[in-house]
């Protein structure tokens, strides 16, 4: 961790010493010094960072850097701060006031300057403890003794524990009849990929021992790769299993000799080479040239927890993902463990059930983490109080367990590449088991400084790749998907969150607040979230000039008054990110004016009433979040951010004439803003070129030509939304259907929908509401080739029939028909929606029963249907209904 935080002060710094020349002028050497001395540290800390878990030496080493990085932040942050903060106003009275701050504005650069030059000793003497510390040559060195220790106990023969192997079934069946398929000739490598501690050598090993395996293939090898692999070594491991050779006469041979006689023998087998725990694509490249592909069937097994790595095997094989275990598969591992077989029956007592379960489901489904806990209380006394003080400290027990499952699960952390290490421990800052809105995630990251700029790509773009790369290495699971297949919310595993709060607490990374009666010391943290009631954090009053970020989770009505926001707000000047989502704050102090460094500020559901300060003094602010609160208005002062890239509103207005120079150039979502009184749509909203995602709520018939003309400007638009009364006339909408916008919100009546053809291709996502269509709509849209998911809700459309044809929707995913009160017959042709997935039903009052074709539609997963009349949900009875024989292939049928 210490190699990010020391590479964000870097960038920090060549940042400063582009824009602050002129400011920085006496100390601009020193500052540049320092830059590059740090640069050069942080190419051993890769190293460092892994290996101070077992070397006290490097532990200092490490903590020395860290520490001397914070600081360098602080005192460009606070030199800033003082510089900045100064009087704006124009005219006699403006310089009056500006110039008493003349040689308190002396002062503060030479205090600079002594501060520099301390910190420039100070890394100088870290440079040179090196030698004195005796790890001058730490990238040489190997892995820490409790990584050498987990790799000794991995490198055993495949043999297999009957007790581990619960919930593998169908995986079982499904890899060994991959292996021996005779359909598919090529050497292919077949991936088994999950987080650690999963069982995914567990599951390999059983497939490797099945006999129908050992059978079909002439030779079998297992070799363990791991993070410390050697290309040599692995190579001599499958050599000794292929040539029966001994070691030494291996280790004697030249690499070239021994991979050719190995590729030679094998090219006359048909063979399955296990590739244990393989992290990286250079672990193949290195040996998959001795794996020669002569059309036998071969077959190469991956365990991996990097699905690129699974990719980069073989593009064409299916990856094998593996699951957590159920409640009921968990449950009978834990038996299994806790209670020695007697017989052949294993029972719980009735009177420990229940905190058995409890202490199960702190596993998660983990395999590993239930075979420990069970192995634990297989060595205790089978009594309620005993296991209670178990259930009371599973957080403790699995950190201090005899198998080190936090020491598997640090290897996937200790694994990542020093830019994602601060956006996997960012995760610890969320509640535990909470599900996490990717679209906030990434402008939290994004403003912590997390993410910098790579190449033409917006910031938001790489920071989705971040996401992408922590679930392909399988440390965050996808909660939710969005219709176009990007990641709508995530989620943590309470293992590997564990993991997250206990490094980033080492590291100073983050607190977390959850007791009202205690708070631990806060004062040295960069981050706090606050998952009690921010009253709690305000009553302890712990003044924390290092502080970057306040998260706030609490769900509690709560009222502050105006001195204990101003109290809170002077204590913490150094602010990037405040997040106050869901806190009752009618009014906010303006006080907030002073945090200059502000780039995230959360109010979203807070109810205030207007926000009492000039906006432009956040002149760092990227994105400002007022939805759910009572400001109907913003001044127009907004446009002037340089930094804005988010305004999230809540039907408000912008105030006053917009400027004639446009700051806001970068601003890619605005939305929902309302156009009533305004006057900058038709010289002004064209200009947002950069827009990504605009809503406009209003009557904007007066407007509609001055709309569409901006529209047509706005060519990175990819989702818009209009909500008013006024009529969607057809130009208008045409014009609007003619853009190439994927997520599209109409609410307004609408004559007629144009022709497909007139439609353009790329439209994905489209919601109608109070459309008051009178033509079957499904007739059009039907037709639209990439339509992913369609809601027609209250009143969009106002006939009694509706026809979903043959061949028609061929990649509708999500369809929902709510509050369509005239809709009485519905009708799906065979062949008809061949993708759906999900189908909502909601307050249909008319429609008389489920379409006939509905059977047809075996893609669909999902039916919800709610608040519908009685006569209607007797027909979907299980078993019963008339119409059940339509849905009784859907997995999941709810009902509300």
């Amino acid at each position: 961790m210490a190699e990010a935080i020391v590479s964000f002060v870097t960038g920090k710094l060549s940042d400063l010493l582009i824009e602050e020349v002129v400011s920085l002028y006496e100390v601009h050497g020193q500052v540049d010094l320092i830059d590059r001395e740090l640069t050069r540290i942080q190419c051993f800390l890769k190293d460092a960072d892994v290996k101070q878990k077992g070397d006290e030496r490097v532990k200092n080493w490490v903590r020395d850097i860290r520490d001397v990085a914070y600081d360098v932040e602080d005192v460009i942050d606070i030199f800033i701060l003082k510089l900045r903060s100064r009087p704006k106003k124009p005219g006699f009275i403006g310089f009056i006031k500006r110039s008493r701050f003349f040689f308190s504005d002396l002062e503060a650069r030479r205090e600079l300057a002594k501060e520099i030059q301390s910190i420039k000793i100070r890394i100088q003497e870290i440079s040179t403890s090196r030698v004195r510390y005796g790890i001058e040559n730490i990238g040489a060195e190997r892995g820490s003794y409790a990584c050498d220790r987990l790799i000794e106990r991995r490198r055993s023969s495949p043999r297999i524990d009957d007790h581990d192997i619960i919930g593998f079934d169908e995986d079982i069946k499904m890899l060994v009849t991959r292996l021996l398929d005779q359909k598919t000739p090529r050497r292919s490598v077949i991936s088994i990929v999950g987080m650690g501690g999963l069982g995914k050598t567990t599951l390999a090993k059983k497939v490797y021992n099945c006999n129908d395996v050992k059978r079909h293939f002439d030779v079998c090898a297992w070799v363990y790769v791991s993070q410390e692999y050697s290309g040599r070594e692995l190579l001599n491991e499958i050599g000794k299993k292929v040539l029966m050779i001994e070691k030494g006469i291996l280790a004697a041979m030249n690499r070239d000799d021994l991979e050719e006689r190995v590729s030679r023998v094998l090219s006359k087998k048909r063979y399955l080479i296990v590739m244990d725990d393989i992290w990286n694509i250079e672990a193949w490249d290195d040996l998959k040239a001795i794996f020669p592909d002569i059309m036998n069937g071969s077959r190469v097994l991956f365990t991996t927890r990097n699905r690129d790595v699974a990719i980069h095997g073989d593009p064409r094989s299916p990856i094998h993902e593996l699951r957590f275990l159920n409640d009921a598969e968990s449950w009978e591992l834990f038996t299994k463990k806790a209670f020695l077989e007697e017989g052949d029956s294993i029972a719980c007592p009735p009177e420990l059930e229940g905190l058995g379960k409890q202490i199960v489901a702190k596993c998660g489904g983990l395999p590993l983490a239930v075979v420990i806990l069970g192995g634990l209380l297989s060595r205790k006394e089978k009594a309620p109080g005993v296991w209670l003080r178990v259930l009371q400290s599973v957080d403790w027990q699995l950190t201090h367990d005899p198998k080190q499952l936090m020491e598997i699960l640090a290897l996937s952390y200790n694994d990542l590449p020093y830019y994602l290490k601060p956006c996997f421990l960012y995760f610890g800052l969320f509640p535990e088991d909470s599900e996490i809105r990717v679209g906030k995630l990434i402008l939290l990251w994004i403003a912590e400084g997390f993410v910098r700029q790579r190449g033409q790509e917006s910031m938001e773009d790489v920071a989705q790749d971040f996401l992408e790369e922590l679930v392909d290495r399988s440390m965050i699971q996808v909660a939710e998907k969005r219709h176009n297949g990007k990641i709508k919310t995530c989620r943590i595993h309470d293992l590997l969150r564990d993991l997250a709060l206990s490094e980033a607490k080492e590291c100073k990374f983050l607190q977390i607040l959850e007791n009202v009666n205690f708070c631990p010391s806060m004062t040295s943290t960069r981050r706090i979230a606050v998952h009690t009631t921010l009253e709690t954090y305000m009553y302890f009053r712990q003044s924390n000039s290092h502080l970057r970020s306040m998260l706030c989770f609490s769900r509690y009505e709560e009222f502050h008054r105006r001195d204990q926001w101003t109290s809170l707000l002077r204590s913490h000047k150094l602010l990037r990110v405040v997040d106050l989502e869901g806190v009752t704050a009618h009014v906010l102090p303006k006080e907030m004016r002073e945090l200059i460094h502000l780039r995230y500020l959360g109010l979203k559901n807070t109810k205030l009433q207007r926000i009492p300060f000039p906006i432009d003094n956040l002149r760092n602010l990227q994105t400002l979040d007022i939805r759910g609160t009572k400001i109907s208005r913003v001044p127009n002062e907004i446009w002037k951010m340089q930094s804005i890239r988010h305004l999230y509103l809540h039907k408000t207005a912008i105030t006053g004439n917009p400027p004639s120079y446009v700051s806001s150039m970068n601003l890619a979502t605005l939305s929902t803003v309302s156009i009533y009184g305004n006057i900058w749509i038709p010289n002004f909203l064209g200009k947002l070129t950069s827009l990504r995602k605009l809503g406009i709520h209003g009557c904007f018939g007066s407007q509609a030509e001055a709309l569409s003309k901006s529209l047509l400007k706005l060519i990175n638009l990819e989702n818009f939304s209009l909500i008013g009364t006024d009529p969607i006339l057809e130009p208008t909408l045409r014009l609007i259907l003619s853009q190439n916008i994927h997520k599209l919100y109409l609410s307004g009546p609408i004559e007629k929908l144009p022709e497909p053809q007139h439609i353009q291709p790329n439209l994905s996502k489209l919601s109608l509401k109070m459309s008051q269509l009178v033509h079957d709509p499904f007739t059009t849209l039907e037709r639209l080739p990439n339509l992913r998911m369609l809601k027609l809700l209250s009143n969009s459309f106002s006939g009694r029939k509706m026809i979903c044809s043959s061949d028609g929707f061929p990649r509708l995913h999500i369809l929902e028909l709510q509050d369509l009160d005239n809709l009485e017959e519905w009708r799906v042709e065979e062949g008809a929606l061949p993708s759906l997935r999900r189908l909502f039903i909601t307050g249909c009052g008319e429609l008389k029963m489920l379409p006939e074709g509905l059977q047809y539609v075996t893609s669909l997963k999902e039916l919800v249907v709610e608040d519908m009349p009685e006569t209607f949900e007797d027909r979907i009875e299980q078993d019963n209904g008339d119409d059940w024989y339509k849905i009784q292939h859907i997995p999941s049928i709810v009902r509300m």
